[in-house]
């Protein structure tokens, strides 16, 4: 419930507290612009917590939408060790939501060239150390090791008899696929349909007449500065639904789960501090350029928000007809920082 939310985001966690602010008779994150901090304050909360809620309520207008921070309205997506973990349950025979946030980043991940990482930093370290009359470390054995044994028993023990012989280069290219076809285009075109839902809205609040009559204390300003009907919205929300399940017919989500274990491997091999003189190099960067790696942040940050973008219309459906303007309206913020030409590019390869 967004109001439950909304109130451990501000500290709120005592439930005789939290049944006192619904007996306030709150329902929505605007009602909240209804009460008095004093009545706020009545219930148990202290002074920097009512201050907060009020300032999340205010008038049910546009300009309050829009503002409305993305964070605090669209669902949060778990940190790496909470999904990694949700993969190890295994034996999900429709994706859940650890299954598309795996296929997401495994997808970019790919066409960033993650996957040719372990290959690469084989040929060489066995490059300097037969150039050195060195023997190879170690973890030379252990790459190769992630390249020839993998079996996947982390998170595939709810499946006896699915390893790593299963998860194949043909049923990989085939999820990546999917992805591509079904999955892309879909969320792509929701992008569209939620910009022009946007500017549909702004070009009517900012329409002089309409200026004007609310300037005037017009009666029809607050039915012309209205959002627009979020129907089309839903319904993208279900046809990415249905793009998924597409994506992840037969094995796919087995398939996703283990690119993206695979994946989270890769990140950990390239966060040892000793790799770069293993491969002849001074620093980190040295080590990235021979690798034909080019780093920056924004990859890191492109993949959370199209991982949020996807994860916010999937659960669309779940957010009520009060809530439904500021959540689309923080879709819609979300959705402009998103980089949606890169999505058919080569990405840079994300090193964490």
């Amino acid at each position: 419930m967004m109001i439950r939310e909304k109130l451990k985001e501000v500290g709120v966690s005592d439930e005789s507290v939290v049944e006192a602010v619904l007996g306030l008779g709150v329902e929505n994150l605007a009602d909240f612009a209804e009460l008095s901090r004093s009545d706020l304050i009545a219930v148990g909360l202290n002074a920097v917590q009512a201050n907060k809620l009020i300032k999340s309520g205010g008038e049910p207008s546009y300009a309050v939408a829009v503002n409305v921070g993305v964070d605090s309205v669209l669902p949060n997506i778990p940190d790496d060790n909470s999904w990694l973990e949700a993969l190890k349950i295994g034996g999900v025979l429709k994706p859940d939501q650890s299954t598309v946030i795996a296929a997401i980043r495994a997808t970019l991940a790919e066409k960033a060239g993650l996957f040719a990482i372990p290959t690469k930093l084989l040929t060489e370290m066995e490059r300097f150390a037969d150039e050195n009359d060195e023997p190879v470390d170690p973890i030379f054995f252990k790459v190769r090791e992630q390249l020839v044994r993998r079996t996947y028993a982390d998170i595939f023990e709810a499946l006896p008899g699915l390893d790593g012989s299963f998860i194949t280069e043909a049923r990989k290219q085939k999820l990546f696929g999917r992805m591509r076809t079904a999955l892309w285009p879909t969320v792509i075109a929701s992008h569209t349909q939620l910009k022009n839902w946007q500017d549909t809205w702004m070009q009517g609040a900012a329409n002089p007449a309409v200026v004007m009559m609310a300037m005037a204390g017009g009666t029809m300003s607050a039915g012309l500065i209205a959002p627009p009907d979020t129907g089309v919205l839903r319904d993208c929300g279900e046809d990415i639904r249905k793009a998924v399940n597409a994506a992840f017919k037969g094995t796919g989500s087995q398939v996703a789960s283990a690119l993206a274990y695979d994946a989270s491997q890769i990140h950990k091999i390239l966060e040892n501090p000793n790799l770069p003189q293993l491969l002849g190099t001074q620093t980190r960067e040295q080590m990235l350029k021979i690798l034909g790696i080019s780093v920056t942040a924004n990859y890191v940050r492109q993949e959370q928000n199209i991982v949020k973008y996807v994860l916010s219309f999937l659960q669309a459906q779940e957010i009520s007809a009060e809530g439904e303007t500021a959540y689309f309206s923080a879709l819609a913020m979300l959705g402009n920082q998103i980089d949606w030409g890169a999505i058919d590019k080569p990405l840079q390869v994300p090193v964490l």
